[in-house]
């Protein structure tokens, strides 16, 4: 009689033991992570959002490809000034590239990533921030790992490194956008989302949690230098 008594007794502590047991469990799996609100801005919420990227091949051409169709760029000329004075590195980048002949919709969306980039989907660029880890630089928030040679270059040496990278990046990682796809391709794209979508995938090789983000500030840029002053 002991002997059950004392048997039982064990049962009973063994099923109290298993059920705390698959409470804690059960706790430890339902219990929600808190999220981290030290980041400040979107434009750092993007750094944890990089992929690791794919060493630059060397020997990239110094030009763009001669391809590039030119544009009448006369209207703009008169709106350069006010640009400028609003938000004047959006406004050089935008220059720099039209300059050099690529379309308003292509240059909107290479703006809008520098805007998620850089000020958190504003058009007030700031060309030489660095990512909160030191890792990320510049306009394009290019790797020290990977491009340490844009590390620490001005505004304008950004601009003329952009310009000359480009040409191999979407020759060399064009497939990441779709099958068969390439600088040329890019050059020539009129929707403006899709175009900072490609700029996204093959250029910025980041997250896809920024996509919309940077689709929406492509717009954002088109609209400003295409709409608000342009004739």
């Amino acid at each position: 009689m002991k002997r059950n008594l004392e048997l039982t007794v064990k049962l009973i502590l063994i099923g109290i033991l298993v059920v705390l047991f698959g409470l804690i469990l059960y706790k430890l799996d339902t219990t929600e992570v808190e999220p981290d609100r030290s980041l400040k801005s979107l434009s750092e919420a993007n750094y944890d959002l990089k992929m690791p990227e794919q060493p630059v091949l060397q020997n990239s051409p110094s030009t763009t490809p001669t391809s590039i169709p030119k544009h009448n760029k006369t209207s703009e000329l008169n709106h350069y000034k006010v640009w400028e004075e609003e938000y004047f590195y959006a406004a050089n980048v935008f220059k720099y590239f039209r300059q050099r002949g690529f379309t308003k919709e292509v240059t909107s969306a290479i703006i809008g990533n520098m805007m998620i980039e850089t000020s958190g989907g504003s058009l007030s660029l700031k060309p030489t921030i660095y990512s909160p880890s030191g890792n990320y630089y510049g306009l394009c928030q290019w790797s020290k790992k990977y491009y340490p040679e844009a590390h620490g270059l001005s505004f304008e040496q950004q601009l003329d490194y952009l310009l000359k990278t480009m040409p191999l990046e979407f020759n060399t990682f064009g497939w990441l956008y779709k099958e068969g796809f390439d600088f040329e391709d890019f050059i020539k794209m009129t929707d403006i989302e899709e175009a900072a979508l490609a700029f996204a995938k093959v250029y910025e090789r980041c997250g896809p949690a920024s996509y919309n983000l940077r689709k929406q500030a492509a717009k954002k840029a088109y609209n400003y230098f295409n709409l608000k002053h342009s004739n």
